[in-house]
């Protein structure tokens, strides 16, 4: 029996190729390089923008953004690497120092990166075929659990409201501004945790109509950006918005009046993208628009701007359902603690009036309730004296102050509550053949595009959190590479739905232990998923060989519109 082995060494593939090569169409280490200011003359190997390559690649298929682990994943990857991108890669090429300094200079050079954004925008749009239709803004915090440091003032880290329901943690905001119906991010901004959103967005929609190339999408975004300054702007330049009104200042006023009184007949909203809906199906709700004309006038040149604009008062049948529902669950509430408030009042006035108000502000109730507070004053005749008391004991008269708690509903505000609910007040200053008020409902409803890119930061594959760098520059540098990456997420999702709707098709074999079930609009972890377990062999004679792909993966490549020899590596030489 021969005891001669043979040596096989053996490197995972898995996605890489597929990231590696959706980077460099994306053409992400092109832009890095150009923008970026050139590292110092001692700098040796791969450029910026080719270690953001490395770093992306493994942040999108390892869901993890510490650096510390990217040399021991880079060294136990590097010749699928290198025969990937086509770079030498060396032994220490992607050490945690060198790739903090890459994450370091993308957070100081704002204005660069603000640069590469706009080229790789208008790259995307151009190579991609984006549609430019729609444009969509929003913002969200990311809590962290650092220290305070002394100079607060000049910190990315900030205490403020925190959407994540975390205020006892330090946190910094990021904005978002895509691309519908891809999601495809545009635009982002790293700001600090505890300013308003409110300035953002003008200089926002100036940077996503300049990548966009024109003002005609429709920008869409919460009511902190139906400022009227900030709308009167975007109409200034030309630029179309569809925006939720604040209720403050006159706008509950005028939601109230127009509901109660309104000055057209409302019409029934159905869903648009089901035009075979039955017409004894119930509609999506109903409303009806107003228009007014505007006026803002401009401090910095001094002239007044006129626009006119139109007012959509939108009903929603199943949000008038959940507020009715809470405000009774709110109302009970409020009267049970109320009641057990008024069996035990008290003896001290102002105490009890600070209970009452308490509660009212808890349940948001203090419109319902006419609540009444009162004093009595009481004489009881006590025996004087120590030991059971006779029938000649003496006595004396004690005097002391009770208080009572009267609670009555409001009917009449609460049934004028009911019938407020599930009314909405939406400004546009688009024309209506431009945007329906059915379209405009549409498009709010599709607000999840943006959220899920939130999501994917916070709590899906391309994780900030939790954080680990001090430095807040290294911060901001990491957030504007997740946003990259989330480009090639969005952008691959795209794609293959474009094509899978083209084909009038779907894909099956991605939902593990359900090989059958198909969806035309699959997500791009399940994309990447599918990739799993692909092998490299270096064989004694030098020779490679390749896990051979399946029908599965030759089908997700084709969608992609990629060739199949990007499985090829043996074929692939490796430059310098």
């Amino acid at each position: 029996m021969s005891s001669d082995r043979v040596e096989i060494s053996s490197e995972r593939v898995d996605d890489i190729p597929v990231v590696v090569e959706w980077l460099k169409q994306m053409e992400i280490a092109k832009w890095i390089d150009q923008k970026l200011s050139q590292p110092h003359g001692n700098h040796q190997g791969r450029s910026y923008g080719q270690l953001s390559v490395l770093l992306l690649t493994y942040i999108i298929t390892q869901a993890d953004h510490r650096l510390c682990a990217v040399e021991e994943w880079v060294e136990a990857h590097r010749q699928t690497l290198a025969l990937s991108t086509g770079w030498s890669i060396g032994e220490k090429e992607a050490t945690d120092d060198r790739l903090a300094r890459v994450v370091e200079e993308l957070g100081k050079q704002e204005e660069a990166c603000q640069q590469i954004e706009l080229k790789l925008g208008q790259h995307l749009i151009r190579a991609y075929q984006l549609p430019t239709e729609v444009g969509r803004v929003d913002t969200s915090s990311f809590s962290v659990h650092h220290e305070q440091i002394e100079s607060e003032a000049d910190s990315l880290l900030r205490h403020g409201h925190s959407k994540d329901k975390r205020p006892d943690l330090l946190q910094y905001r990021q904005l978002l501004g895509t691309l519908d119906p891809a999601g495809v991010p545009l635009v982002s901004a790293t700001v600090a945790g505890n300013g308003a959103d409110d300035p953002l967005y003008w200089p926002t929609w100036q940077r996503m109509a300049s990548v966009i190339g024109h003002h005609q999408f429709v920008f869409l975004a919460d009511c902190k950006a139906a400022a009227i300054a900030t709308r009167a702007q975007i109409a200034a330049k030309g630029g179309i918005y569809c925006l939720p009104v604040p209720m403050s200042g006159q706008n509950p006023q005028l939601l109230k009046q127009w509901v109660l009184d309104p000055p057209v007949p409302s019409v029934d909203i159905r869903d648009i993208r089901l035009p075979q809906q039955d017409e004894d199906e119930p509609a999506l709700g109903r409303g009806f628009e107003v228009e007014l004309g505007k006026f803002w006038f401009n401090p910095e040149t001094e002239k007044w701007v006129r626009w006119h604009e139109r007012y959509l008062v939108v009903y929603s049948t199943n949000l008038a359902t959940a507020q009715i529902r809470g405000l009774r669950q709110r109302l009970n509430q409020a009267q049970t603690a109320l009641d057990k408030l008024a069996s035990k009042p008290g003896d001290e006035l102002e105490q009890l009036n600070i209970k009452v108000e308490a509660i009212l502000k808890r349940h948001r109730v203090n419109e319902f309730f006419a609540v009444t507070t009162a004093t009595q004053t009481v004489t009881q005749t006590r025996y004087s004296g120590r030991g059971r008391p006779a029938a000649n004991s003496p006595t004396q008269q004690v005097t002391r102050i009770q208080l009572q708690l009267q609670v009555h509903r409001q009917p009449l505000a609460i049934e004028q509550a009911e019938q407020l609910a599930g009314w909405r007040l939406y400004v546009t200053n688009a024309p209506i053949a431009r945007l329906s008020l059915p379209q405009a409902i549409l498009y709010y409803r599709e607000q999840w595009l943006l959220e899920r890119g939130f999501h994917r930061f916070k709590r899906g594959q391309l994780p900030a959190l939790p954080i680990y760098f001090q430095n807040q520059d290294r911060i901001a540098g990491l957030m504007f590479l997740l946003t990259l990456a989330l480009r090639v997420f969005t952008l691959m999702e795209f794609v293959v739905c474009r094509a899978l709707q083209t084909a009038q098709q779907s894909l099956a074999g991605l939902y593990p232990g359900n090989p059958k079930r198909a969806t035309h609009r699959p997500s791009a972890e399940q994309l990447l998923k599918a990739f799993d377990n692909l092998t490299l062999y270096f064989l004694p004679d030098a020779s490679i060989l390749m896990t051979p792909l399946s029908a599965l993966q030759q089908q997700i490549l084709a969608l992609m519109k990629l060739p199949e020899s990007l499985y090829h590596l043996h074929l692939n030489p490796c430059k310098t």
